[in-house]
């Protein structure tokens, strides 16, 4: 029964890791995007 506690566990701390890691992973693609737009503004800005 204790067993099973700890896979469980081990599974809920696992599924929130990857959770987490997937945000973050879209928060940094949304930035690197956000930073491409702000180049391409200035440059058109420019024009």
């Amino acid at each position: 029964m204790v067993l099973l506690f700890l896979v469980l566990i081990f599974a809920g701390i696992f599924g929130i890791y990857d959770a987490i890691r997937k945000v973050n992973n879209n928060i940094l693609e949304q930035t690197e995007e956000l930073r491409k737009i702000s180049e391409q503004l200035k440059e058109n800005s420019k024009k």
